[in-house]
This record gives C-alpha cells, structure tokens and sequence, in this order.
C-alpha cells in the first residue's frame, strides 16, 4: 500500500530498477539463457520473446517518470490536506457561535476538496520559493493527469519533486511545533 511519500518513492524506484533489469535480461542474455531446463518449463517465461521482453520493457520506462511524478503528487496532496484539516480541526474546536460555525465548516471543505493551490498558497508567507517549486509539481502533475493535451509546463524529473514534495511536508510540520 502506498500511504507515504516515501512508499511512492520506494515504488517507484522499485519498477524503474525492475523494468531496467528485465530490458537488459532481454537485450543481452535472453537467448543464451538455459531454456532447456528449468527456465524452460515455466509456462510464463516460455511465452515470452526477447523483443516483446524488450518492447516491455521500453513501454515502462517510457511514461514511468511522468507516472512516479503524478503518484508522489497525488500522495503528497492527500497528506497535506489530510495535516492542514487536523491542525484546523484542533483550532476550530473553540468555535461557539452559529455563524462562526458555519464558516469554519465552509473553511474546512474548502480544505478538503476545494483548490489545492490555494491550500498550498496558506504557505507563501512561510517560504514562497518552495510554494513555487512545490506548485511547479503541481502544473505538470496536472498536465500528465490530464492526458498531456495541453503546452507542456515545465518537466519536473522524479526525484527533484520527491526532495521538493518532503521539504514541503517537512516546512509544515515544523510550523506546526511552533
């Protein structure tokens, strides 16, 4: 299950190495592997070619940094979402009065399921250039998840988001200590 940023980052580093190591099994070694025994009995691994292992292979690593970028974006927003509304529900508490109450509910949906830019933009004051990188994440997530129709925003390789998306995490749990 895939509940943390680092889960995501762990699986996404997991396929990239398979899908690499399953290429240069095809590329280099499939013929010479010893088919005639046990290898060669196994009902799956007797159906596949070396081109079509290959050909998977590429297929992987094609689209997989887009995919990783999506998935750690996708966790990322669920737990920043998921700290705010905890840190708001603990502030909210003392609410009495029935206006008050209502906006507080108005507030706390608009957390949960409104613009995630403009949860994220909560942050400017405590560091706008990371809500800059953190919303350059966030535009090309959106673009691959839209289907790659639109201008191209500026790529953002896997690894560059995972360090911005924990920084993140890690700026707003520091602002909740204090």
């Amino acid at each position: 299950m895939i509940a943390t940023l680092e889960d995501a980052w762990r699986w996404y580093r997991s396929v990239h190495a398979m899908s690499r190591i399953l290429g240069r099994l095809g590329e280099r070694h499939w013929p010479e592997l010893d088919w005639d025994g046990r290898l060669g009995q196994d009902a799956v691994l007797v159906e596949l070619s070396r081109d079509q292992i290959i050909e998977d292979a590429a297929v992987i690593q094609a689209d997989l940094d887009d995919l990783c970028v999506l998935l750690l974006f996708s966790v990322f927003e669920a737990l920043v979402r998921e700290r705010v509304l905890r840190d708001f529900d603990a502030e909210a508490k003392s609410a009495t009065h029935a206006a008050v109450q209502r906006a507080m509910r108005s507030i706390r949906e608009s957390i949960e399921n409104g613009s995630f830019f403009q949860v994220l933009d909560l942050y400017k004051d405590a560091d706008a250039d990371l809500i800059e990188q953190v919303n350059q994440v966030r535009r090309y997530r959106n673009w691959v998840a839209h289907g790659r129709r639109a201008e191209k925003p500026a790529a953002v390789q896997p690894p560059v988001a995972y360090r911005r998306l924990a920084a993140f995490l890690e700026l707003i749990d520091r602002l909740a200590e204090d």
